[in-house]
């Protein structure tokens, strides 16, 4: 997802001690924390059951779509239902149950079955005996996000951790999904084979709450292939598009093309861009197989870069860095409770940085576009006063606190956070430039993603979902370490675990780069340049560094 406004709480005892937590200590923190406020184990899974959804909105003006799970092969008298309280890629705690309405459960002949709740994200249903157990609510949706759900005259979109439940113990076991949208509109997902599909089978849980879907009357639909792979741009735009399709779409080709080199082509057959331009809020959210886009303005020919383009840039990096090569905590997910857990600054921050190279890279924007972007991160890590306070494993730890979390008193922001989208995406640079120079040119951040997708991505699996195993903060210096060809360990301790400044001036100078600041009218402002001293070794490696060669 892409930087969003960030606000919330202070977790004092815990911001004291991940200042400078070093790997193992923000281990131990990690499983304490996860340890704490514990709820009782979850029953053992039994054979897989067959799971069903329905989803329908028969009246898209009342905001309320209409729920039905049936499960078949029950074979437990209490049948327990979660729905989860947070959505992967928004951390903190949203409580989708709240919107949850005229619950009722059944049996396969109609008899109502009694239910009573656990908390108030927990059914409990008592199936008498029944085999089959069939289950009916409504939701409530009025918000385009990629973390909540809307139905409205102008469209559904959903998020499905804010719609469908799953029955405990089952997360693994294949489901079913149908959609019975209104007459006459369109329905496209990351799973949809062609337009207006809507039967569905998805291997599990997880994978089908991960399957975004845009439901209208009006969809324009564009498509390119790139390495094989087919590229879907679904645009659902609040205004004429001006003839400005073509080239939207090319520029998100652009994208793919340049994004694909980084790591490799993400091992998928079809890609989908869910794009809502013009249309209230403004949101990013990385999928498995798609993206969901929201931008609230509207194309125009007088731009120099279309609404949604920016975050397309950040949200395609995700197809490897979060979805596939993943923190160990992304994948399965716990849906109980909100994730703590170090390693964002490389899932969102990394990606961050590459977004604004891409952009660059592609002639999206000028270079000098692209250095003013970079120089706001340099400025950022250098001023900001929590940068002196929070650490970039900290700040990721903290994510729940401000990631989308409401803050119900005031607090001391800039002397708190610092978002590791920023702290991320100045570390990614820094890291960057930093193996450049020390390899010669050879070798880049690259190669650390690629390595790391080698060491887990490539693992044996760890489990149902997907394939391989997620990282953790070791992975991650290790792979660094073998690339550059030096032990990197003081380095991640000092910048990635510590609150040490960033050795910005002396990084920046290896590629011949230079950052002055300076103040204006408007208030002070730092520029990236290039020094006119550099030798022929360092412009070497920044032009390298340019084209992400």
């Amino acid at each position: 997802m892409p930087v969003t406004a960030i606000d919330s709480l202070r977790w004092p005892q815990l911001v004291r001690r991940w200042r400078r937590a070093p790997l193992a200590a923000g281990a131990a923190l990690l499983a304490a924390c996860a340890a704490r406020g514990g709820r009782p184990a979850p029953p053992a899974p039994t054979a897989p059951w067959d799971i069903a959804y329905r989803i329908a909105m028969p009246d898209p003006a009342s905001h309320y779509y209409e729920v039905q799970v049936d499960l078949a092969g029950v074979d437990r008298d209490t049948v327990r239902l979660q729905m989860p309280v947070w959505s992967p890629g928004r951390y903190a705690r949203m409580e989708f149950a709240r919107n949850v309405q005229r619950f009722s459960a059944l049996t396969a002949d109609g008899t109502p079955l009694g239910w009573d709740k656990e908390n108030g994200s927990l059914w409990r249903v008592a199936t008498g005996g029944a085999r089959a157990v069939r289950v009916k609510y409504r939701v409530f949706a009025n918000t385009l996000s990629g973390t909540f759900s809307v139905l409205d005259t102008a469209h559904a979109n959903w998020n499905g951790a804010s719609l469908f439940l799953y029955a405990e113990g089952h997360k693994a076991d294949p489901a079913r999904l149908t959609i019975a949208p209104p007459a006459g509109w369109h329905v496209i997902n990351g799973a949809s084979e062609h337009l207006d599909q809507l039967a569905f089978s998805f291997p599990n849980y997880d994978e089908l709450i991960d399957t975004p879907t845009e439901v209208a009357p009006t969809l324009a639909v564009d498509s390119f292939r790139v390495d094989g792979r087919l590229y879907r741009v679904a645009v659902h735009h609040n205004g004429p598009d001006d003839g400005l399709r073509s080239r939207f779409t090319a520029d998100v080709e652009k994208i793919v093309r340049a994004e694909n080199r980084i790591v490799a082509p993400p091992p998928l057959e079809r890609y989908t861009f869910l794009f809502n331009i013009g249309y209230p809020g403004g949101d990013g959210m990385e999928h498995l197989l798609s993206t969901q886009i929201i931008d609230s303005r509207r194309w125009s020919d007088t731009l120099a870069i279309l609404p949604g383009i920016g975050t397309a840039a950040h949200e395609y990096v995700h197809t490897w860095n979060v979805k596939r090569i993943r923190p160990v905590a992304l994948g399965p997910f716990d849906y109980t409770r909100e994730q703590y857990q170090p390693s964002l600054w490389v899932a969102e921050g990394w990606t961050s940085y590459y977004a604004a190279m891409t952009l660059g890279r592609t002639g999206i924007e000028t270079k000098e576009e692209m250095y003013a972007e970079l120089a706001s991160i340099i400025q950022t890590t250098t001023e900001l006063p929590a940068r002196t306070e929070l650490s970039a494993r900290g700040a990721s730890f903290h994510a729940p606190f401000w990631d989308g979390a409401v803050s119900p008193m005031s607090t001391d922001r800039n002397h708190s956070f610092i978002s590791y989208y920023t702290k991320g995406a100045a570390l990614a640079m820094l890291l960057d430039l930093e193996i450049r120079s020390r390899t010669g040119g050879a070798k880049s951040l690259d190669v650390v993603l690629r390595e790391l997708k080698a060491r887990t991505w490539d693992a044996p699996n760890a489990s149902y979902y997907l394939r391989g195993r997620g990282y953790t903060e070791r992975d991650v210096e290790e792979c660094a370490s073998a690339v550059a060809g030096a032990d990197l360990h003081p380095w991640f301790e000092r910048y990635v675990g510590g609150v040490e400044e960033l050795p910005w001036r002396e990084t920046l100078a290896l590629l011949g780069l230079t950052v002055s600041a300076s103040d204006t009218p408007t208030g002070r402002q730092y520029r990236l340049g290039e020094s006119p001293d550099a030798t022929s070794a360092q412009r070497a490696l920044r032009e390298g560094w340019l084209k992400g060669s």
